[in-house]
């Protein structure tokens, strides 16, 4: 790291690292997770020991973001993460607000340990060594083992180098494919819940699988994927697009690397049917010639030399970040509709000897996007192969086809999940978030016969007070808008929170634009306003109390809800208001609202408060 004129230490993100930062909200969170399962439940206090130890050995972890005004960078965070009980889903959003500015998480449930992190920081084997040495130091405070933590072994001992701009040259130019691929499709979750199922293999059922068929492991399952898309998803029928495998390729070993930032290659495998029910054998055949020919020095030198290029150019260079921000936004989703899904195979994870005993397992959990509702992760330990599909579908038509497949060629899987789908196979090592989908629907009834009352008072209040305009209809209109965001934008895979007041700000501003074109009457700000506070503050109550388990991700969204509701009051004092009954009904009943969760929510709340604001 270089110091800036403040003294403090800060570096560039590395070339793959940039565009993270660009593209990454809560429905392309950019995270994924690898976790260690032990043979005993994780102690708490050990585990927040054991990451206060390691995390000075990893630089590269102990940063924060900060936008500069052509590229985001990294900056030293001397702050201590802590470590939290997993609530919620998987690879959720990192907001470096409420994570004391980290970029990554440490959680645990039962007898496993999570780490979850943003892609920025580094990729799959970085985080690989991170969690190695996170749970080798809690076995060592386990054991008793309290001296300090020595200098990590030499292998470990990397520096976090832009690898990319390290081993660039300039080669002829090369682009990729923006041709839209197969995408999946299926009922999706709501509240912004995912679906998690892992399968259990063992290794050598797995070798002798793909000693029989003359490929490699990642060459069998890459496409026992597609024969899966293929059969389930086109029943096995030509079709005019392809199917396209996203698959990172770890460039260390072909480059002589040993960063911890990211430094990996997306190569596709691309399988498009011209054919009825074309044989497995074949898709096998055109796989493995796909990945012979792509995944060679040669062919990932072009990739670096194309990315990097990229970034050298002067007039890219010299771009606001955030004209990047919506320009290359723009250009990765145009390039990510090439993919149909990801497949991510770090390969066998390791520990000392003197620990094996007491650890169960690893397993990868990749987060998905909209472009990419499906995504798939696999890692093994010793004799057993985990293969995890992470998805927002509440099927595992998929899963069960992918699988069957694997037990039809002699390979059998041993399944778990979250409970949402195959509950059969829940182990109960997952939180319970209570998603009932029967309940759920319930709820939104409820919610839109709520919304339904809301118009009806605000009609009835409008022909109390009438004064020769029907400004009830506006209302009645925006409440109806916000009805129908909550069915198009909010129950879908997203940040509920925070589309809430997205829309709540974007109504008042509609509200008040209405208002000063039909004439300024003050309609807007003495009932249009307090309605649609009133209407946000109901909706944080209502998502709270579906969502009891994560309920901390809406609690700030109420504070500032009730924040937002002083606003027509301070408008009444300056006189701006002139008919302040519904700016009275709107503080008042957002303030009882609020201390109503605080007093139910008791030493939570404290914790909460204390986690946000660091009192």
């Amino acid at each position: 790291m270089k110091k800036n004129p403040q003294g403090k230490w800060w570096r560039r993100l590395d070339n793959t690292g940039k565009i993270f930062p660009l593209i990454a909200n809560e429905n392309l969170s950019n995270v994924f997770r690898i976790t260690a399962t032990l043979k005993e439940d994780v102690r708490p206090e050990l585990l927040q020991r054991a990451l206060e130890d390691v995390l000075p050995h990893f630089e590269g972890f102990q940063v924060k973001l900060k936008r500069g005004f052509f590229w985001y960078y990294f900056e030293s965070n001397k702050r201590t993460p802590l470590i939290e009980q997993e609530s919620g889903y998987p690879c959720r959003y990192i907001d470096p607000k409420s994570n004391q500015l980290f970029l990554f998480r440490v959680s645990y449930y039962k007898h496993r340990i999570h780490f979850e992190v943003f892609h920025a920081v580094t990729d799959g084997m970085g985080a690989v060594l991170f969690i190695r040495a996170l749970v080798t130091r809690y076995l060592q405070l386990k054991r008793g083992d309290v001296q300090e933590l020595k200098p990590m072994p030499e292998e470990n001992a990397v520096e976090p180098e832009d690898s990319y701009l390290k081993n660039y040259r300039k080669l002829p130019k090369k682009r990729y494919s923006s041709e839209r691929a197969v995408q999946l499709g299926g009922e999706e979750l709501e509240l912004g819940a995912e679906n998690v199922i892992h399968g259990k293999v063992k290794v050598p059922e797995l070798k002798a699988v793909c000693k029989r068929y003359g490929v490699s492991i990642t060459k069998y399952l890459a496409a026992c994927l597609i024969w899966s898309i293929y059969e389930e998803y086109l029943e096995g029928q030509p079709c005019d697009r392809h199917i396209g495998v996203n698959l990172p390729i770890n460039l260390r070993a072909f480059f002589g690397s040993r960063t911890m930032s990211n430094f990996f290659a997306v190569t596709a495998i691309d399988f498009k049917p011209d054919e009825a029910h074309m044989a497995f054998e074949r898709i096998l055949e055109l796989v493995s010639g796909q990945m012979d020919e792509k995944i060679v020095k040669e062919k990932l030198e072009e990739t670096i030399s194309y990315n990097v290029s990229n970034e050298k150019k002067w007039y890219v260079r010299i771009i606001p970040l955030c004209v990047k921000w919506a320009a290359l936004g723009f250009i990765f989703r145009r390039n990510d509709r090439a993919h149909t899904i990801t497949l991510s195979n770090i390969g066998p994870i390791s520990v000392d000897e003197e620990y094996r005993d007491e650890v169960e397992g690893f397993h990868l959990i990749i987060g998905v996007s909209r472009q990419q509702p499906v995504k798939c992760g696999i890692c093994s330990y010793g004799e057993d192969m985990v293969i995890s599909f992470t998805t927002v579908f509440a099927d595992a038509r998929l899963q069960r086809r992918f699988f069957g497949k694997l037990e039809g060629d002699g390979v059998k899987a041993q399944f778990e999940s979250n409970g949402i789908a195959m509950p059969e196979a829940d182990q109960k090592n997952y939180p319970e978030i209570g998603y009932d989908i029967s309940k759920w629907k319930k709820l939104v009834w409820i919610f839109y016969a709520v919304l339904a009352a809301a118009a009806v008072i605000v009609g009835v209040v409008n022909l109390a007070t009438y004064s020769g305009l029907w400004w009830s209809v506006i209302a009645i209109f925006g409440i109806a808008y916000a009805g129908l965001t909550m069915r198009y934008s909010i129950l879908r895979h997203a940040n509920l929170g925070k589309s809430l007041m997205i829309e709540t700000l974007g109504m008042a501003v509609l509200l008040l634009v209405t208002d000063h074109v039909l004439g300024y009457q003050g309609w807007s700000v003495n009932y249009g306003i307090p309605s649609i506070i009133l209407f946000a503050d109901i909706a944080i109550v209502f998502l709270i109390l579906v969502n009891r388990m994560n309920w901390q991700s809406y609690f700030m969204y109420q504070i500032a809800i009730t924040l937002f509701s002083f606003i027509p009051i301070a408008l009444w004092a300056a006189g701006f208001i002139t008919q302040p009954v519904m700016a009275i009904i709107t503080v008042i009943l957002s303030v009882l609202i609020l201390t109503m969760t605080v007093l139910l929510g008791d030493r939570r709340v404290k914790n909460e408060l204390i986690r946000r604001f660091h009192l």
